[in-house]
């Protein structure tokens, strides 16, 4: 979840497909990935991942909420380098939360770290952290889709905290 822009299909594509596209093409409604991932944690386990990447601006905002339904976990995204987009994260909480309540594991991540190196940067890492603590998320992670990092950490760890949900059920 996040606003338009902020690189969640990016993320997707880094971890499923491990590509990256320069020039961006906006979302319309929603698209999917699949990825089957080991765990050395979970040896036993096949896990297969349905990733589901919906659009982030408003005037799609009556498309997502059937997609909330049956989701295991959430990715809050945001970008660095648009302060806006971090500002917008209680929002996306809240819309989602309406939903499927407020007990599903779910990630903050703040994404182009690269562009945010380059001193484009407009949200500190501690505001990160202060927000990851409002929302209960697992962690807060500082990514590039485009350079590749962290994006498997992202989904690993989120896919962990599902499994150990789960495992206590």
């Amino acid at each position: 979840m996040g606003d338009g822009g902020v690189g969640k299909t990016s993320m997707v594509l880094r971890y499923c497909e491990n590509t990256f596209k320069e020039n961006y093409i906006m979302t319309i409604g929603s698209n999917f990935s699949t990825k089957q991932v080991d765990l050395e944690k979970y040896p036993n386990f096949l896990i297969k991942l349905q990733l589901w990447d919906l659009a982030g601006q408003k005037h799609f905002s009556f498309v997502r909420p059937p997609f909330y339904r049956g989701s295991s976990a959430t990715v809050y995204t945001f970008d660095l380098t648009r302060r806006s987009s971090f500002q917008n994260i209680l929002n996306w909480k809240n819309e989602v939360e309406k939903v499927i309540g407020d007990g599903k594991p779910s990630i903050l991540v703040g994404n182009k770290i690269d562009l945010a190196e380059q001193g484009q940067r407009e949200v500190g890492i501690g505001e990160g952290e202060a927000l990851k603590e409002e929302l209960n998320a697992i962690t807060y992670l500082e990514t590039s889709a485009k350079n590749d990092t962290r994006i498997e950490p992202v989904f690993k760890d989120l896919t962990l905290a599902i499994l150990e949900k789960t495992q206590k059920l």
